[in-house]
């Protein structure tokens, strides 16, 4: 498998006052065309294409971020990869054919 495009950024893990965030450059989210993956310090988490219920913006004080919303029970059910460059992320994923919302 190869990558066809990563970028370095932040991580927020888990809503409300329970919740683990990691600034930049501490994650790095790599595409693939049938997969993404999510790394951070020392995990690593990889979503199938099949998996990945919605892919949408989700709005930060600094920068805005890509929310992940999966099905893959053992991973955390709220994930959100913080970036400088949404729109070249946004760009770079749905040329592999991912959707996008805003």
């Amino acid at each position: 498998m190869t990558v066809t495009f990563s970028q370095t950024g932040g991580i927020r893990i888990g809503g409300g006052l329970i919740a683990f965030n990691a600034t930049w450059p501490f994650a790095t989210l790599h595409l693939y065309e049938s997969e993404l993956h999510l790394r951070f310090f020392y995990k690593d988490y990889k979503f199938p294409k099949t998996s990945i219920q919605r892919l949408s913006r989700h709005n930060g004080i600094f920068s805005a971020g890509l929310r992940i919303e999966h099905s893959v029970r053992s991973y955390p059910r709220f994930l959100v990869f913080w970036t400088f460059a949404f729109q070249k992320l946004k760009t770079e994923l749905q040329r592999l054919g991912y959707e996008v919302a805003d």
